[in-house]
């Protein structure tokens, strides 16, 4: 990408001008593969600062980290080592987003006469002939039939974690005070 027209040495490809308050890049989030903290850096441990020891990093962050029944007087940065959560770019910074996942569909049919065949797609399933057509639990000479659900058959990703998990890596983060 180039970027043309140039109208001061500030403005960077997206049309911002450099933040004031973060002149000294305090404030800023640092990706480290290992556990390592630089001297003017502090792990994104979510500690209770004193504002009063920490002005400069106050002055860009504020109270948006803080918690019900923080003291007077500090403030917090953010906790992204303990909480684990991924963090995702957007315009609501600092905002929780909740977990979720898509929702499951799936369902069965009777497509015959009794005792006819049922027809079955998404997560459920029948067990007889091939697991798409399935008879009536009642069968057809002596076979049992049933109704199943699992959620696989619909994703793969179903299955894969006890938690909503992305394919990740973890990292250590810290904040530049000074």
């Amino acid at each position: 990408m180039e970027i043309k027209q140039v109208k001061h040495p500030y403005l960077n490809q997206n049309g911002y001008t450099k933040n004031s308050l973060t002149k000294e890049r305090i404030g800023t989030l640092f990706t480290y593969p290992i556990d390592f903290t630089p001297d003017d850096c502090l792990s994104c441990d979510g500690y209770s600062l004193l504002i009063e020891d920490y002005k400069e990093l106050y002055s860009v962050i504020g109270t948006k980290f803080n918690q019900v029944g923080d003291a007077e007087g500090t403030f917090r940065i953010p906790d992204y080592n303990v909480t684990k959560r991924f963090l995702q770019p957007g315009k609501d910074i600092g905002s929780l987003i909740n977990a979720g996942l898509p929702n499951i569909t799936g369902g069965w049919n009777n497509v015959g006469v009794e005792p006819g065949y049922n027809y079955s797609s998404g997560a459920f399933y029948g067990r007889n002939i091939d697991g798409t057509f399935f008879y009536h639990a009642s069968g057809r000479g002596g076979t049992a039939g049933g109704f199943y659900f699992n959620a696989s058959r619909s994703s793969s990703i179903y299955g894969n974690s006890t938690t909503v998990q992305p394919p990740s890596q973890t990292v250590h983060l810290v904040i530049k005070y000074k």
